[in-house]
């Protein structure tokens, strides 16, 4: 076969994809919030985390390394069990839900925002080192 004729090939299948509406878009996941509702509980059942309708969480066991990461490093006690706003984030480059912690008062508190990353509806994961080495992971609850 001719190096034309395999242009002209793939330039083809290229407009019949197009013209057919077929879209590729690598490393980004195809997601809305109400997919991510529900309860996840990492092994050992020691990390859950729990997504309510109303846009709230609540967590226990997250590694002291997420919320020290989250405070820059200054967390004078670890609180063992955390609370408030949750968002999915598709507009960053790995998509994520953002876990906002507030305070009792609802104000934001000094942990901040926690990413919690998607591998998929079912299974997130917090990243304790920022190199990704370690992962911990919680699954949807059922």
């Amino acid at each position: 076969m001719k190096q034309r004729q395999v242009f002209r090939g793939v330039g083809a299948l290229v407009g019949v994809l197009m013209l057919s509406g077929c879209a590729f878009e690598l490393g980004k996941l195809d997601y809305t919030e109400p997919e991510f509702v529900g309860s996840y509980v990492g092994d050992g059942a020691t990390t859950v985390v729990a997504l309510g309708e109303d846009r709230t969480f609540k967590a226990v066991g997250v590694p002291d390394e997420v919320l020290a990461n989250a405070a820059g490093g200054k967390v004078d006690e670890v609180p063992a069990e955390i609370g408030g706003t949750w968002k999915y984030d598709s507009k960053s480059s790995a998509d994520h839900v953002e876990l906002t912690v507030t305070d009792a008062d609802g104000m934001p508190a000094e942990l901040g925002e926690l990413p919690l990353y998607v591998a998929d509806a079912d299974d997130l994961f917090f990243l304790p080192d920022q190199l990704g080495r370690e992962k911990v992971v919680v699954r949807r609850d059922r």
